[in-house]
């Protein structure tokens, strides 16, 4: 996306709601191939990669970590329906992810 297209729209009121965002992402989905998608979710996840670590280099480009990362966000969307996960799953996953964590938290500050 150009930048400034990009920069106008976070300017803008623009809010989709929930049902036209699955709308547009199954729609999405549909339109390629799905190995196809998976590849371009793997480039995205790249590309947010190199973005982190130009913010770790004190590149400081908020606007363009936040279009990666919308990206990417966008990405799992398209995953979640090619591998016909369900959001309850999903959450379920994430929780269990967050427990760990919980618990490492734990661990490292007992000490």
């Amino acid at each position: 996306m150009k930048r400034k297209t990009f920069e106008d729209g976070l300017q803008s009121n623009l809010k989709l709601d929930p049902a036209k965002r699955y709308e547009i992402i199954h729609q999405s989905v549909k339109s390629d191939p799905w190995k196809l998608k998976c590849m371009i979710c793997v480039e995205e996840l790249a590309e947010l990669q190199q973005r982190i670590s130009k913010q770790v280099r004190e590149f400081d480009d908020k606007v363009g970590l936040m279009e990666e990362m919308a990206d990417v966000y966008i990405c799992l969307s398209f995953l979640e329906q090619i591998f016909n996960i369900k959001p309850d799953e999903m959450q379920k996953a994430i929780d269990v992810k967050l427990l760990r964590e919980k618990g490492r938290l734990e661990d490292e500050f007992s000490v």
